[in-house]
């Protein structure tokens, strides 16, 4: 029998604290070295961490732990869908806007919203109520 989804088990608005594991496909690796290639993968460490605090500056989710091992990773998280209905619509624009970006600087970067791309999701009040769901949804 497979085991429920995420979205089955959590309910989008309760806070819940879980336990995330994430595995590499094909038998590659996520760190350390390939012994099949000889290629060393260890730089991935940083990146995956520069990833998870960009992240968690953006949504209602708190990152509590996390393990990088050679071919998955685990993360323990808690959402916070009770911080998330604190912001206004503006904070949850301009965060959405930062994970999704319209326009990126010339290193990838999200470039801050500006007002027209911050009215073009306040103005939709479904879409809003949506993303303000995103924000802290485990799933």
């Amino acid at each position: 029998m497979a085991r429920l989804s995420r979205a089955e088990v959590f309910a989008p608005d309760e806070i819940a604290i879980v336990h995330v594991v994430n595995r590499v496909v094909r038998r590659c690796f996520l760190l350390g070295t390939d012994s099949v290639t000889g290629k060393n993968s260890d730089h991935r460490k940083a990146w995956i961490e520069q990833l998870l605090q960009q992240f968690a500056a953006q949504f209602g989710i708190d990152p509590l732990g996390f393990a990088i091992l050679s071919n998955h990773f685990h993360l323990i998280l808690r959402s916070r869908p009770d911080v998330v209905a604190t912001w206004d619509d503006t904070e949850v624009a301009r965060r959405w806007l930062m994970l999704c970006p319209v326009r990126k600087d010339r290193e990838g970067l999200p470039e801050e919203p500006n007002e027209a791309e911050l009215n073009s999701l306040r103005n939709d009040v479904q879409k809003l109520e949506t993303i303000r769901l995103r924000l802290s949804d485990i799933t």
